[in-house]
């Protein structure tokens, strides 16, 4: 078995609630806040994947809709 440790360092101070509701607030969205406070506590659980997939999936999605993503998944699974 490989053992692989990983160290990131995070400023936490800069992710204060006024300031996600505010990014929230001046694009629009409303789950963001939400998304993001997730993050912050996988991050502080050492979950750091799981951080990265949350805000990816929020603010980077690879698709703009379902039917995209739908089409890809079955391109990549042979259907």
């Amino acid at each position: 078995m490989v053992k692989t440790y990983v160290e990131i360092e995070v400023d936490l101070d800069e992710f204060s609630d006024e300031a996600i509701a505010a990014e929230a607030a001046e694009r629009g969205l409303p789950q963001a806040k939400h998304i993001a406070v997730d993050a912050i506590n996988a991050i502080r659980q050492g979950r750091y994947d799981d951080a990265v997939t949350m805000l990816e999936r929020e603010f980077l999605p690879k698709w703009t809709d379902r039917a995209a993503c739908d089409a890809a998944y079955r391109e990549a699974m042979g259907r």
